[in-house]
């Protein structure tokens, strides 16, 4: 049975300021990955919600992965998940709604979220955040979700960024979320797969970034 999405998006604030707040942060995880390098993962408790942090040193330079990051519909072609659908709700480059489904081994219900997306610079750091949007202002969108994948749970917090900044050898990488997948997922066991799941996102990007060239 398919789980109806609520009404409206989580309010980011609270969430993009407990992410920027340099108290709190515990280190809980360094996960070497061939081709990519270490991983450093840290995690934080944002209004009862589990928050994480990845971050990285790559060759790959800042403008190409800020082009990862933005170019929606491929990604599903580097995912390491299975994200059968990706794709922009609205044509901006540098800000932009949309909305993806990943698909989950049975028994665990997929997922998805609608999101909005914005590019900006901070100085010589290119940066993309993300936020949830109200699904219901895509109905055509949303009835496709129905009929793609009928018991689809819409994540209920999905906030974060990647930060992209250059270095005299590349890029700093730092990728944080904030997220809660919702459904019948015990807290535990969806804090323990979002451990898993963030050093695959950030390795997954620079593996693609590296393809694409430096």
């Amino acid at each position: 049975m398919f789980l109806a999405s609520s009404a409206l998006a989580s309010d980011p604030a609270p969430y993009r300021a407990g992410l920027a707040a340099p108290s709190g942060w515990e280190e809980v995880d360094r996960k070497a990955v061939q081709g990519v390098g270490e991983i450093v993962v840290r995690h934080k408790v944002i209004l009862g919600i589990d928050c994480l942090e990845g971050t990285t040193d790559t060759t790959v330079t800042a403008d190409v992965l800020i082009g990862l990051a933005e170019d929606i519909p491929r990604q599903k072609a580097w995912s390491s998940w299975d994200v059968p659908v990706s794709q922009k709700l609205t044509p901006g480059a540098t800000s932009f709604d949309y909305y993806q489904i990943l698909d989950n081994p049975y028994p665990i219900n997929d997922r998805y979220w609608f999101l909005h997306a914005t590019t900006v610079r901070d100085g010589e750091n290119r940066i993309q955040r993300w936020e949830e949007v109200d699904p219901e202002r895509y109905p055509e969108a949303l009835a496709a979700v129905r009929a793609l994948s009928p018991d689809a749970v819409p994540t209920s917090v999905n906030v974060g960024d990647w930060t992209f900044a250059p270095t005299p050898t590349g890029t700093h990488i730092r990728y944080r979320i904030c997220t809660d997948a919702g459904g019948n997922i015990p807290r535990w066991v969806g804090e323990i797969a979002a451990r898993t799941t963030l050093p695959t996102n950030v390795a997954d990007i620079v593996r693609e970034g590296l393809k694409r060239g430096r």
